[in-house]
C-alpha cells in the first residue's frame, strides 16, 4: 500500500471506497440542492425567468469542462486522489459561495464551481472504486458508484425542501452541510489505504490504448447508448414530470403530481441495488426492454385522465432506469483499457450529461411548438426506438461473448 496513507489495516482498506462514494454523494447533493430555491432567487434578486434557467445551465457548463479536463489528465495521474481532492475543494467552495445568495454573479460563480467539482469527481471516483475493488468484486463497483450518484441527486432537493418546510435557513444550511460532507470525504481519502497506479503517458499510453481498445470499443459504445436512453428519460421526468402528470395525465392533486419525480428517483436507487450484482450485458438487456415497455404503456395512456397509470409507471421506469444505468457503467468500466480508464469513464459521463441536457432543451422547444402531450408522445417514440436498438445490440454482444 502507498505510504501516503497514515492508516493501515482492514479499516483503511474499506475507507477508500467509502470516501469515493461520499465524494460523489456530496458533489451530486450540491448539484441538485438549489432546485427548490430557484423561485426564491428569482424573486429575491428580481431576475427574469431566463436568468433562473441560466443559473441552472451554468452547472452543466462547469461539469463538461471538468470532465474533459479529468479525462485528459486522469491516465497520467499516479494517485487519483490528486484529482478527487481538488474536486472536493472546488465543490466545497461552490457550496460556500452559494450559501450567500446576494447577487446573480454569486449564484453563477457558485453554480459553475459546483459543476466543475462534480465533473472532476464523478468519472475519477467511478474509476477509483473499480480499481480499489477486489478483482472478484469489481462488478459491484458500478453499483456503488451509481447508487452514490443517484442518492446524492435525489437527496439535494429533499434536504433543501426539508429546510424550507421546517424554516431552517434553507438558503444557507444545506450548503453548509455539503461543505462539511466534502471536507469529511477529503479526510477519508487522506486516511485511506491506497495503491498507487502505474500511469502511462505520451506514446506509451497511446500504443497501449490502441492495442486494447479494438475489441472493447463496441461494448463501450453500447454502454454509452444505454446511458443515453436512461439519462434522457430520467432528466425529462425530473424536469417536467410534475407538469406532465397534471396537464397530460390529469393528476388533480399537486402533491401527487409532485410524487412523479420522487418515485422515479427512489426506485432508480432500488433498481441499482437490485441489479448491481447481475451480469452487466444481461442487465442492460433487461433495463432497455423494461424502459421500452414502460414508455409504451405511458404513451398508450396519453392523453386522458389516467394519472394513476403514470404514478404506477414511475416506480417501473425508475427500477429499469437503475438497471440500465448500473449496467452501462459496469460495461464501460470493464471495456475501458486499464491505461486510459479514467479518460474513457470521463467521456462516458460527458455522453451522459449531454444526453441529460440536450434532449430536455429540445423537448422544451417542441412543447412550445406543438404542445406538451404531442411532444411527449414523439419523445417517447424516440426513447422506445433507442431502447429497442440498445437491447438488440446488447443481446448480440452477449451471444458473441457466450460463443467464445
Amino acid at each position: 500500500m502507498s505510504s501516503l496513507s497514515p492508516v493501515s489495516g482492514a479499516a483503511a482498506g474499506k475507507l477508500g471506497p467509502a470516501a469515493c462514494m461520499l465524494a460523489m454523494f456530496s458533489a451530486l447533493l450540491g448539484s441538485t440542492a438549489p432546485s427548490p430555491l430557484y423561485p426564491f432567487y428569482i424573486a429575491h434578486l428580481n431576475l427574469p425567468q431566463v436568468m433562473g434557467t441560466a443559473i441552472f445551465a451554468t452547472y452543466a457548463v462547469g461539469t463538461l469542462c471538468a470532465l474533459f479536463l479529468a479525462g485528459a489528465i486522469g491516465s497520467s495521474i499516479r494517485d487519483l486522489r490528486f484529482v478527487l481532492w481538488p474536486g472536493l475543494l472546488i465543490t466545497a467552495l461552490g457550496a460556500a459561495i452559494f450559501s450567500h445568495p446576494d447577487s446573480l454573479w454569486t449564484l453563477l460563480t457558485g453554480r459553475f464551481l459546483n459543476g466543475f467539482g462534480t465533473g472532476l469527481i464523478t468519472g475519477t471516483a467511478s474509476t477509483a472504486l473499480f480499481e480499489l475493488s477486489h478483482p472478484d468484486k469489481r462488478g459491484r463497483a458500478a453499483m456503488f458508484a451509481t447508487l452514490a450518484f443517484t442518492l446524492g441527486a435525489a437527496g439535494g432537493p429533499l434536504l433543501t425542501a426539508t429546510c424550507l418546510e421546517l424554516g431552517l435557513a434553507a438558503t444557507s444550511l444545506p450548503f453548509v452541510i455539503i461543505v462539511g460532507l466534502a471536507v469529511l470525504a477529503m479526510v477519508g481519502l487522506k486516511l485511506a489505504a491506497w495503491s498507487p497506479r502505474e500511469p502511462r503517458t505520451g506514446a506509451g499510453a497511446k500504443a497501449a490504448s490502441g492495442a486494447s481498445q479494438g475489441g472493447q470499443l463496441g461494448l463501450y459504445l453500447l454502454a454509452c447508448l444505454g446511458l443515453t436512453v436512461a439519462w434522457m428519460l430520467g432528466s425529462l421526468l425530473m424536469a417536467i414530470g410534475t407538469d406532465l402528470g397534471q396537464r397530460a395525465y390529469a393528476i388533480r392533486s399537486v402533491g401527487l403530481a409532485g410524487m412523479v419525480p420522487a418515485l422515479f428517483q427512489l426506485f432508480g436507487g432500488v433498481g441499482q441495488v437490485f441489479w448491481g450484482r447481475s451480469l452487466p450485458l444481461r442487465t442492460l438487456i433487461i433495463g432497455m426492454i423494461g424502459l421500452a415497455l414502460a414508455q409504451s404503456i405511458l404513451l398508450l395512456a396519453l392523453p386522458g385522465e389516467h394519472g394513476w397509470i403514470m404514478l404506477a409507471m414511475m416506480p417501473v421506469c425508475g427500477f429499469f432506469y437503475g438497471a440500465a444505468f448500473v449496467s452501462a457503467l459496469g460495461i464501460a468500466t470493464q471495456a475501458a483499457p486499464p491505461e486510459t480508464r479514467a479518460n474513457w469513464i470521463s467521456r462516458f459521463y460527458v455522453v451522459g450529461y449531454l444526453s441529460n441536457a440536450v434532449p430536455t432543451v429540445v423537448m422544451g422547444g417542441l412543447i412550445d411548438l406543438i404542445g406538451l402531450s404531442p411532444a411527449f408522445f414523439w419523445f417517447g417514440l424516440v426513447v422506445i426506438g433507442l431502447a429497442c436498438l440498445g437491447a438488440a445490440l446488447a443481446l448480440q454482444s452477449r451471444r458473441a461473448a457466450l460463443a467464445v
